[in-house]
């Protein structure tokens, strides 16, 4: 029994992204997100439950990466389609652009399944990671524009080449050799861990404010303003605190 339990807590990322596929289609880009977000809890309690039972297996890998594919790659990929296809300034064609994405997902996924080296850190940006920066972003634009709030957000996601660009941006930071860090059994130590300890730092003394004070401007729940905003600030200090590291790697 306990070797099958951490294969369903997989599963349940699975139906988390199946059903933000569905919505993303529908044009609810929030509640995608927000079934996103339960897909990336159950990826992380998949391993949690693995560990804590003894039972992890090649079987288990393989379907962890499936399962991430729907939820971190294909999901996320049809909300920019979705909104490009829609969007005031559509041009058809920019939306196929999303494909991009979901290809460099799989490679990313099938590269990081028969890698042994990125057992502690991650080469190339995580699609899960790169999924929390598009899907928050569509969410968050979805607020502003039933709401009617002004953001500097909304319209860069209407805008015919915004969301085409980080689709090919994201795609090829997932396919690309730079080193990325992960939190995976770590203890924060600027000595140890600089780049860890910098990002989450900052996300305190930076992204945190930055989203409650918006938040507390568009004068809207936590959960519809702050949330997507946090995560969205989040996955973009990632990114940068790993680019910087790796540009002053190569100064040095």
């Amino acid at each position: 029994m306990k070797k099958i339990i951490p294969d369903l807590v997989t599963l349940m990322n699975l139906v988390c992204g199946t059903c933000a596929c569905i919505l993303a289609l529908w044009g609810e880009y929030y509640p995608a997100f927000i079934f996103i977000i339960g897909a990336a809890c159950f990826d992380f309690l998949d391993g949690f439950c693995a560990r804590l039972l003894g039972s992890s297996s090649e079987l288990g890998k393989q379907l962890d990466s499936l399962c991430d594919m729907v939820s971190f790659g294909l999901a996320p990929a049809l909300m920019a389609f979705n909104w490009m296809m829609h969007s005031p300034a559509r041009i058809p064609a920019l939306a196929y652009f999303a494909f991009v994405f979901v290809c460099c997902a799989a490679l990313r996924l099938a590269r990081f399944n028969i890698d042994s080296s990125q057992i502690h850190d991650f080469k190339g940006l995580a699609v899960p990671a790169a999924a929390m920066v598009m899907a928050p972003m569509l969410a968050f634009g979805q607020v502003c524009a039933e709401q009617g709030f002004s953001s500097i957000l909304l319209p860069l996601l209407n805008s015919s080449w915004f969301l085409p660009a980080l689709s090919v941006l994201l795609g090829l930071l997932m396919v690309s050799r730079i080193p990325m860090f992960s939190l995976k059994g770590k203890r924060l130590s600027f000595k140890d861990y600089p780049r860890e300890s910098v990002h989450f730092l900052s996300v305190i003394l930076l992204a945190a404010p930055l989203a409650i004070a918006k938040g507390a401007l568009l004068k809207v729940h936590f959960i519809y303003s702050t949330l997507p905003l946090l995560i969205l600030f989040a996955m973009v200090l990632y990114v940068l605190v790993n680019l910087v590291a790796i540009g002053r790697r190569n100064e040095a």
